[in-house]
């Protein structure tokens, strides 16, 4: 009886150590070589990585056309949204970095006035295209405790798109000059934007992010001023996946006409993102 008392007992310990072993080598494998850089030491990072980041931002505007002001709640531009789609593609090597950040909209409704028939639609693009450099990389992995923060700084440019479609149509019997009218119209000019991003350790699994840009400057076509400002807390559930929740605003001013004629524009949009990162 006590031998066989022994025999489960050697079992069991060799069962245990099996397991404690086959923990502890996840535990290495999840920290080592995955493509989580932030949460990776810099010396056990790999060279390169890639993250894709599909996100919604539930943003509303406020917009200022001359002395016009249109303000549109995240409900309000819902409703006037067909299609919409917003991803972050990025790759990494090293201290450098390439990113786009992908916007694409179709936007329409149908409004009748009196006896006239307005059919609008929009099709928008917003591709935010950026080259990074972390120039600070101040993060300490020392006693199993993440702590410290990076700065990356960022140039690029972003390409604003508006393809505009408006018909209207008069409802009536009478054959009426000048209607149907179609006015089909393509907006479109790039900002070269400078930035930086800012990534505060809390943990192994916690990640604060905040970034900024400024651009346009009246150049070209472009915005007489754009800016952008981004907070958010960066979660990681696995190796490969981690969710991200924050807060967006970006301000773009633009002129177009001149003399009688010159239009001043005020584009504001602002409200929380939320999103996830496949990390390759």
């Amino acid at each position: 009886m006590i031998k066989k008392i022994q025999i489960l007992t050697v079992i069991t310990c060799i069962l245990i150590s099996n397991l404690l072993y086959s923990q502890e080598k996840e535990e290495k494998e999840e920290d080592l070589g995955t493509a989580n850089t932030e949460f990776i030491d810099q010396s056990k990072r790999k060279d390169w990585s890639f993250k894709i980041s599909p996100y919604a931002w539930l943003a509303g505007t406020a917009t200022d056309v001359g002395t016009e002001q249109i303000r549109q709640s995240f409900n309000d531009l819902v409703s006037l949204t067909n299609v919409g789609f917003q991803m972050v593609v990025q790759a990494r090597y090293k201290k450098w970095s390439l990113s786009s950040n992908l916007t694409y909209a179709q936007l329409g409704d149908q409004i009748e006035e009196g006896p006239l028939l307005i059919d609008f639609g929009v099709d928008q693009i917003i591709l935010d295209t950026k080259l990074g450099y972390t120039v600070i990389d101040q993060i300490d992995f020392g006693n199993n405790v993440i702590r410290g923060w990076a700065m990356e700084a960022t140039i690029g440019a972003i390409y604003w798109s508006n393809d505009v479609n408006v018909d209207v149509e008069f409802d009536s019997d009478l054959d009426i000059p000048g209607f149907p009218i179609n006015i089909n119209e393509k907006i479109d000019y790039v900002d070269l934007v400078f930035g930086t991003n800012f990534r505060i350790i809390l943990s192994k699994s916690v990640l604060l992010g905040l970034s900024a840009n400024v651009g346009g400057f009246g150049i070209g076509n472009s915005s007489d001023i754009y800016w952008d400002l981004l907070f958010v807390n960066t979660f990681k559930v696995s190796k490969l996946l981690t969710v991200t929740a924050g807060y967006k605003t970006f301000t773009a001013k633009t002129t177009s006409g001149e003399g009688e004629e010159e239009l001043k524009t005020n584009i504001k949009t602002f409200g929380p993102l939320l999103g996830i990162s496949i990390n390759l």
